[in-house]
């Protein structure tokens, strides 16, 4: 009989690569012999929780009770940061036979296959990063590298410190290692993924800081681009945009979480000023101007006036953004923010939310529209067969979609864009210039 896991994943695309490298550990300590994509007799269930909100934790905990009542058979492990920040609450849930923390998770010393009583395995977040990123199992062309785990930036609306520790990165060595096997399997874009990845490098013993780790991994031989996770503002600075701006092998891609505009409104998040940010990004936008800037907002954050978030719309309206990702306010237990004064009605979110995604919505189309009849590196994926449509990402982050032909998906190819519509945009291959 095949002992097959079935992994499964609630959350950001750290947790996402996280699972891959613990399937990949459960694989190799020969707890199961197959993953498997879906729920056909499993042997082991892993669900990789979240706790960034408190929808997220609900979430989880939904996903767990539901796979643990339907398969009371399996080995049913709760793990990540739900399980980190209120172990119990996933214990509570019968046919749940472990709970583990954020590092235990990377583990399998904890096994002892289905145990009798459940057991909680939830210790110090600070003992280290697990060091090494392994390609995992699938072939997939784009992939994430996890280079740096854990903050301690303190804004008062976050609940990640306690979730995953102090910032602590991957040595040098293992991420290269990570990135040839990574290249050699046949990636042909990794995501550098973390907490806050602008801080790689501040806690090793030499020198070493994001802009010389990417300078390390473009030197590295092969036909492969590497593309920025998340930056916090205050992490820009000239050298590292130069690399996105003129490196070839990296995407002119920066998503950098401005979360507000307003030094009183960040003051209150526990944020810093965004002026110096604003003006490397405007210079990066004049120097190429497709390249795409992204950011989150936060609406309705308490204290935040009509004169604020008006101040906001102008700021962002002028912008010369690709795309926002909007998240309207909700207090998380356990954060400075929950206990704020100045609370935003529900009402009034939502309509400052609204007027915000209208101007996301016609920023993105901007974008399109400035990337028509230009020849972009695109990767193509996600096709299925049948299917009208191959669905591509070019390297400044568009989505294209191109007519299925004689190519494979996950190689990289050079499109050249005809016109957009709702969905993105449409392409056709370049034949006399694919790049592989």
């Amino acid at each position: 009989m095949v002992n097959q896991g079935f992994f499964t994943t609630i959350g950001c695309k750290l947790n996402q690569a996280e699972t891959a490298q613990i399937s990949e550990n459960f694989l190799i300590d020969g707890l199961i012999d197959k993953v498997s994509t879906n729920l056909s007799d499993p042997y082991i269930i892993f669900v990789n929780t979240c706790a960034v909100t408190t929808k997220a934790a609900a979430k989880s905990r939904h996903a767990v009770s539901k796979l643990a009542r339907e398969y009371p058979e399996a080995i049913v492990i709760a793990a990540g940061c739900l399980a980190q920040h209120d172990p119990e609450s996933l214990a509570n849930i019968n046919n749940v036979d472990y709970v583990l923390g954020t590092n235990e998770r990377f583990s399998t010393d904890w096994w002892i296959g289905k145990p009798q009583n459940r057991i909680i395995a939830v210790d110090d977040l600070n003992k280290g990063c697990n060091k090494h990123l392994s390609p995992g199992i699938s072939n997939r062309s784009r992939r994430f590298l996890k280079i740096q785990d854990g903050c301690e930036q303190g804004c008062y609306y976050c609940i990640i410190p306690q979730l995953r520790g102090k910032s602590r990165s991957v040595p040098k060595d293992h991420i290269l290692r990570s990135a040839c096997e990574l290249i050699e399997s046949g990636t042909q874009e990794i995501v550098l993924t973390g907490v806050r990845i602008g801080s790689w490098g501040n806690d090793l013993s030499n020198s070493d800081n994001l802009t010389n780790l990417l300078e390390a991994l473009t030197a590295i031989p092969g036909n492969f681009r590497v593309r920025l996770g998340s930056i916090e503002p205050w992490e820009l600075n000239q050298k590292l945009i130069e690399q996105v701006l003129y490196n070839d092998k990296v995407c002119p891609h920066l998503h950098v979480p401005f979360q507000h505009t307003e030094s009183e409104i960040l003051t209150r998040m526990g944020r810093p000023d965004l002026s110096t940010a604003l003006v490397l990004l405007l210079d990066a936008k004049r120097e190429n101007p497709h390249i795409a800037i992204g950011t989150d907002l936060i609406v309705g954050y308490p204290g935040e006036t009509e004169e604020n978030n008006s101040s906001l719309i102008k700021k962002i309206s002028d912008f010369p953004l690709a795309y926002i990702h909007i998240f309207s306010f909700s207090r998380r237990p356990g954060t400075k923010a929950s206990k704020l004064t100045g609370k935003i009605s529900d009402n009034i979110i939502k309509e400052r939310a609204a007027l915000l995604n209208i101007i996301g919505k016609e920023k993105k189309r901007a974008f399109q529209q400035a990337n028509i009849n230009r020849e972009l590196s695109v990767i193509p994926e996600n096709y299925k067969s049948g299917s009208s449509w191959i669905q591509a990402v070019s390297d400044n982050y568009l989505k294209i979609r191109i007519k299925p032909c004689e190519i494979k998906t996950g190689k990289l190819l050079r499109v050249k864009t005809l016109w957009d519509d709702k969905y993105g945009l449409i392409g056709i291959i370049n034949r006399s210039e694919s790049i592989t």
